[in-house]
C-alpha cells in the first residue's frame, strides 16, 4: 500500500472554517454595520441640519429687520465654518432677492442634503433660509467603521481559528497520521512496528485496539503459515502428482508447484519444472502429446475444468496411463493457472480391457433399462404437466368465487355505517382474507416442498393480530362454552412492527384451532411476551396458544410436529385431522427465524408456543383497535375521474365477477363497458374510446391473450393501457401476460385498494404503456 499526502483534511478544514466563519461573520457584520450605521449617520447628518436651520432662524431676524448685512454676514460665516456645508442662502422677502449668499462648490463631493426654513419676527414672514450640507464626511466615518470591524473581527476569528486548528493538528491529525502509518505497516506484514498509545482519550484507545489487531494478525499468520506447512506435507504423502501449472500470456507453460511425486512418474524434478514445463510435455507419449496440450488450451479459453488420461513412457519400455484434473483459474496479470492432481490409472485402465469383453453383452440390457427410464421420465414430466394444468385451473376456479366473496363485502362495508354491521362485515372479510391464504398455501404446496415459501415485510400489531384469531375462534369456542381471552405484554401492546402477519396469522389460527378442538370446558389463551433470548437486531416474539383440555402425554410430545403425526391415533377417529399443520407450522417458524414447541400435563391442558424474529418499526406507534378503513385510493381516482371524465373496458366473462368490477370501478366515479370475450374486446376497442382496458385471461371465443395481441396491431393500440386481471395467481401466467402484450397484472381475488391504486397509477399518467 502506498502512503498517501495526509494533509489534505487539515488543509481542508483549515479551508472551510475560514471559509464558513470568517466571510460570514465579515460579510453579516458588514451588511449590519452598513445598514445600521448609514441610517444613523443620515439621522445625524439631518439634525445637523436642522440645528443649522434653528441657529440662523433665531439669530437672523433683527438682523435681516435692521438690514444689518455685516452682522448677518458673521453669523452665516460661522456656520460655514462646518466643513460640511456647501451653500448657505439668507434671503428678504420684502425684497425677493437674496440678502446674503454662500457658496463653496469645492466642498461638493458626494450626494447633498438640503434644509429650508423661514424668518419671523413675530407671525410676519421677513425672509427665507436655505442650506445644503454634503454626506462624504458622513459615509467616510462610517467606511472608516466598517473597516475598523472587520479588522477586530477577523484578527479575533483567525486567532480562535489557529488556536482550534492547532488543537485539532496536536490532537486529532497527527496521532491519526501515526494511526494510519501504523495500519500501513500492518498491511506491509511489518508486524514489529510499534506504536506510542500513553494517551487515554479515543485515540489512544484505537491505538490499543490496533495493536491487538497487530497481534491477532500475527497469530493468523503464524497459524496460516503453519497451515500451508501441513498442506505442503499432505501435497507430498498423497498418492499421485499435486501441482499448480500456469499458462503464460506469451503461451509457455511452467509449474507455479509440482509435488517431488513427479519424480516417480516423469523422471524430472519440481525445481526444473518450475522454470519450464517443456520437459514434461516431452516426457508424454508422442500420439497423446497434442491431445494434451490442445485440451489445455481449450480448457484456458473456456476456464473449464481440464480432465484428460494419457500415457508416459517408463524406463523399462512399458506405459503408465495417467489421469489429469484440474480447475482454471484467470489471473490478474492474465494468466491462467490450473490446480490439481495426476493419478495412476494404469490399473483402471486394465480392468477396462477386461471389462470391454461384456460390453456387448451389456449393451443390449443398456439399452432396454434406457427405454424403461425414457417411459418413466416422460411419464414423470407429463404428470408434472398436469400437476401444473391442475393447480392453475384450480387456482381459477377457487379465486373466481373468493373475488365475488371478497368484493362484495368491500362493497358492502362502503356503503353501511352501522359499527355493528360494519365489525360483521369486518369478520367476514377476515375470514374470506384468511381461507384465501389457505386456498394460496394449498396452491403453493409444490413451492413449500420445494423450500421457496415466500415471506412479506410489512407494518403489523401483535394487538391486531391476536384480535383477528380471537375473532375467528370465538364461535367454535362459544358452542363449546370456552372463554377465549388475549394476554399482550404491556411493552408490545401498540406497538408497530415489521414482519409476515398472515403467515403468523396462519400459526395462530392451526394452533388456536385445535386449542378449541382438544378442550372440553375452560378456556383458551392467545398470549405474546417478549422471548428470553433476544437476538442483536430486531425483536424476538413468542406466540403461546395455552388451553385447558385433554393434554398431551409426555412420550407424544417428542413426535408432535413431525409430519402426519398426531399425538395419539384414536385422536384420529375422534378428532380428525391429517396429522400435518403443526409440522407446516415448525417449519414457518423456521422460516422466520424462531422455532415451535410444546409444553403438556396429561388431564390439565396444553401450552403450544413458536418464536420468531420481526423488526421494529421506524415510524409512530399504531392504535391497539385497528381504525376503520378509508378508501384514500378511491378517493383520488374519484377525483380524477371528476376533473377528467374516463371510460375504461373491462373484458370479464363470468356475470359476478362484471358485477363486482363495475360496482368497485363505478363507486369511484369511472364509466365501465363490459364485453363478455375477447373477440367483443376488440370490436368495442375498434368503435370506442376508451383510455383503458382491464383483461381477463380464460374466456370464450378468444381469450385475452390473443386479444391483447389483437389490440396492440390497431391503429393507437401500442399507446393504450391493458391490465391483465386473472384468477391464476401463479408467477407463469403474469409472465405469459406481460409477453403477449399486456402492462400489468391485477390478481383476483382483486383487493380494491389496489385496483384503485393501480387505475389511478394508469389513468393520471405516472405510468405509461412502454414506460
Amino acid at each position: 500500500m502506498s502512503r498517501q499526502p495526509s494533509s489534505s483534511l487539515f488543509a481542508a478544514l483549515a479551508l472551510g472554517a475560514s471559509i464558513g466563519l470568517l466571510l460570514p461573520a465579515l460579510i453579516v457584520g458588514g451588511l449590519f454595520i452598513g445598514l445600521r450605521e448609514s441610517k444613523v449617520a443620515e439621522q445625524a447628518l439631518q439634525r445637523d441640519l436642522d440645528a443649522k436651520l434653528d441657529v440662523l432662524a433665531s439669530s437672523l431676524p433683527e438682523l435681516l429687520w435692521n438690514l444689518d448685512a455685516v452682522a448677518a454676514r458673521e453669523v452665516v460665516s460661522a456656520i460655514v465654518k462646518s466643513p460640511e456645508v456647501v451653500r448657505v442662502s439668507v434671503s428678504d422677502a420684502s425684497q425677493g432677492l437674496p440678502f446674503i449668499e454662500s457658496h463653496l462648490p469645492q466642498r461638493r463631493r458626494g450626494e447633498t442634503l438640503t434644509g429650508e426654513r423661514d424668518i419671523l419676527r413675530g407671525a410676519t414672514r421677513i425672509g427665507h433660509i436655505q442650506i445644503e450640507i454634503d454626506d462624504h464626511l458622513s459615509k467616510t466615518a462610517v467606511l472608516r467603521q466598517r473597516w475598523l470591524y472587520g479588522a477586530t473581527v477577523g484578527g479575533q476569528l483567525l486567532a480562535s481559528l489557529a488556536l482550534v486548528l492547532w488543537l485539532l493538528n496536536s490532537r486529532l491529525f497527527r496521532p491519526l497520521r501515526e494511526l494510519g502509518g501504523f495500519a500501513n505497516d500492518l498491511a506491509e506484514g511489518r508486524f514489529n512496528a510499534k506504536l506510542d498509545h500513553q494517551r487515554q482519550d479515543e485515540i489512544g484507545l484505537l491505538g490499543g485496539h490496533l495493536e491487538h489487531m497487530r497481534d491477532a494478525l500475527q497469530q493468523q499468520f503464524d497459524a496460516q503459515r503453519s497451515l500451508i506447512e501441513r498442506l505442503r506435507g499432505m501435497a507430498e504423502t498423497v498418492p499421485g502428482v499435486v501441482y499448480q501449472l500456469r499458462l503464460a500470456v506469451n503461451g509457455d507453460f511452467s509449474f507455479a508447484y509440482v509435488s517431488e511425486a513427479v519424480r516417480e512418474y516423469f523422471l524430472l524434478g519440481s525445481a526444473e519444472l518450475s522454470r519450464s514445463a517443456a520437459p514434461w510435455f516431452e516426457r508424454i507419449h508422442p500420439d497423446d502429446r497434442a491431445a494434451v496440450r490442445d485440451s489445455l488450451l481449450a480448457s484456458a479459453r473456456s476456464l473449464s475444468p481440464w480432465q484428460q488420461e494419457f500415457r508416459t513412457p517408463q524406463a523399462d519400455g512399458s506405459e503408465r496411463w495417467l489421469y489429469g484434473n484440474a480447475i482454471a483459474q484467470r489471473e490478474a496479470d492474465g494468466s491462467v493457472l490450473w490446480h490439481g492432481f495426476l493419478t495412476d490409472i494404469s490399473r483402471q485402465r486394465r480392468d477396462a480391457l477386461e471389462l470391454e469383453r461384456y460390453r456387448h453383452h451389456l449393451e443390449e440390457l443398456v439399452e432396454a433399462r434406457t427405454a424403461e427410464l425414457a417411459d418413466a421420465t416422460e411419464a414423470a414430466q407429463a404428470a408434472s404437466l398436469a400437476k401444473s394444468a391442475f393447480l392453475a385451473n384450480m387456482s381459477h376456479e377457487i379465486r373466481t368465487p373468493m373475488n365475488a366473496i371478497i368484493g362484495l363485502t368491500y362493497l358492502a362495508q362502503s356503503d353501511t355505517i352501522e359499527p355493528e354491521q360494519q365489525q360483521r362485515l369486518q369478520k367476514v372479510a377476515n375470514a374470506a382474507e384468511h381461507l384465501l391464504s389457505v386456498i394460496n398455501n394449498v396452491l403453493d404446496f409444490s413451492k413449500i416442498e420445494a423450500g421457496k415459501v415466500g415471506l412479506e415485510q410489512r407494518d403489523f400489531t401483535v394487538d391486531q393480530v391476536l384480535d383477528n384469531i380471537a375473532n375467528m375462534t370465538t364461535q367454535a369456542a362459544a358452542a363449546k362454552r370456552l372463554r377465549v381471552e388475549t394476554d399482550i405484554a404491556p411493552e408490545l401492546r401498540g406497538r408497530m412492527l415489521i414482519g409476515d402477519p398472515q403467515r403468523i396469522c396462519e400459526l395462530l389460527l392451526n394452533f388456536a384451532g385445535n386449542a378449541v378442538k382438544f378442550t372440553d370446558a375452560g378456556f383458551v389463551r392467545l398470549a405474546v411476551r417478549l422471548d428470553d433470548h433476544q437476538p442483536q437486531a430486531g425483536l424476538a416474539l413468542r406466540f403461546e396458544v395455552q388451553d385447558s383440555g385433554i393434554g398431551i402425554a409426555p412420550e407424544a410430545q417428542a413426535r408432535l410436529f413431525r409430519d402426519f403425526e398426531q399425538a395419539d391415533s384414536s385422536t384420529t377417529r375422534r378428532y380428525g385431522g391429517t396429522g400435518l399443520g403443526l409440522a407446516i407450522c415448525r417449519r414457518l417458524a423456521e422460516l422466520m427465524g424462531g422455532r415451535g414447541g410444546v409444553e403438556s400435563v396429561l388431564g390439565e391442558g396444553s401450552t403450544v408456543w413458536f418464536t420468531l424474529d420481526v423488526q421494529a418499526a421506524a415510524h409512530a406507534p399504531a392504535v391497539a383497535v385497528a381504525p376503520p378503513r378509508h378508501h384514500s385510493a378511491r378517493e383520488r381516482l374519484a377525483e380524477l375521474a371528476k376533473s377528467h371524465p374516463r371510460r375504461i373496458l373491462l373484458a370479464e366473462d363470468n356475470p359476478v365477477n362484471q358485477e363486482v368490477a363495475v360496482a368497485l370501478i363505478g363507486s369511484a366515479g369511472l364509466g365501465v363497458d363490459v364485453a363478455a370475450d375477447g373477440q367483443q374486446a376488440i370490436d368495442m376497442v375498434q368503435a370506442g374510446d376508451y383510455a383503458l382496458v382491464l383483461m381477463d385471461v380464460q374466456m370464450p371465443v378468444m381469450d385475452g391473450l390473443d386479444a391483447t395481441r389483437a389490440i396492440r396491431r390497431l391503429p393507437g393500440g401500442s399507446r393504450l393501457p391493458i391490465l391483465a386481471m386473472t384468477a391464476n395467481a401463479f408467477d407463469e401466467e403474469r409472465q405469459r401476460c406481460l409477453d403477449a402484450g399486456m402492462d400489468d397484472h391485477v390478481a383476483k381475488p382483486v383487493v380494491a385498494e389496489q385496483l384503485f391504486t393501480t387505475l389511478h397509477d394508469w389513468l393520471s399518467g405516472t405510468r405509461t404503456t412502454g414506460g
